[in-house]
């Protein structure tokens, strides 16, 4: 809906409706304090939602297979090195990191993109060296080794596809983590005023909560269906991938 929506709806910025109108038939979530269609609103906010997420989903994932493929798959002094700048970037607080930016570069979309990449690829990362070192002691590996083919060709073709079953539950779930935490940055202020996210609106909003229940709501239900659903995905996908798992369960 919120890919294909903006091109159904009316203009989330005119101005030229009744303010504060409750959902109806004509305004199905209403319209907010400056007569806007809250509907079109909303599914603007979800378009710059799941944007971010997704995007820093897969920049995340492109730099754990980088630096953890590395470090799991040759160890030694590289794993080391490879490992405390993972730690490095996991104890920096996003939020403050973010603050500080928008301080001084300004607060836009991908400014937020960067900075949320930055603190959370860590995570998949300790994933992906975790699996990387249990595939290269496989034997097929070691064969390939002998066989003289480059360590860069098995890390390829061999390691990093078969660690991908868990490192793809791990990046559905930063799609989930990366809207939460964009949602917050937003609804703190941080983010790009031209084109409000989900957090955003439930910023805007908090001065009608009590006589324009509507703007506060819609938001708010939209990212909880949302991160619901992307944590029920990556639960799926677990099971899916890891069907030991699932016959445990």
């Amino acid at each position: 809906m919120s890919i294909i929506g903006p091109l159904l709806t009316a203009d989330p910025f005119a101005t030229d409706n009744p303010t504060f109108t409750p959902p109806n038939a004509e305004f199905p979530l209403g319209t907010d304090n400056l007569g806007r269609d809250y509907l079109a609103r909303v599914l603007m906010g979800g378009q710059v939602s799941l944007l971010v997420g997704f995007s820093v989903a897969i920049l995340c994932m492109t730099a754990a297979l980088i630096v953890g493929g590395l470090a799991g798959f040759y160890g030694g002094i590289l794993d080391t090195v490879l490992v405390k700048i993972s730690e490095f970037f996991q104890v920096i607080p996003g939020i403050v990191l973010a603050l500080v930016a928008a301080a001084i570069l300004g607060a836009n979309l991908w400014m937020i993109v960067i900075i949320l990449s930055v603190t959370m690829w860590p995570g998949v990362a300790r994933i992906v060296r975790a699996e990387a070192m249990r595939i290269s002691q496989l034997g097929y590996v070691e064969s390939q080794r002998a066989a003289g083919f480059l360590s860069l060709r098995i890390l390829w073709s061999d390691v990093l596809p078969n660690a991908m079953p868990p490192v793809l539950v791990a990046t559905t779930m930063t799609v989930a983590r990366a809207i939460l935490a964009e949602s917050g940055l937003s609804f703190l202020g941080i983010g790009d005023a031209n084109r409000p996210s989900w957090g955003a609106l439930l910023n805007q909003a908090q001065p009608y909560i009590s006589t324009a229940w509507w703007l506060a709501l819609f938001p708010g239900l939209c990212i909880f269906i949302v991160v619901l659903a992307i944590n029920l995905l990556g639960d799926a996908l677990n099971d899916a991938l890891n069907p030991s798992i699932g016959r445990v369960k």
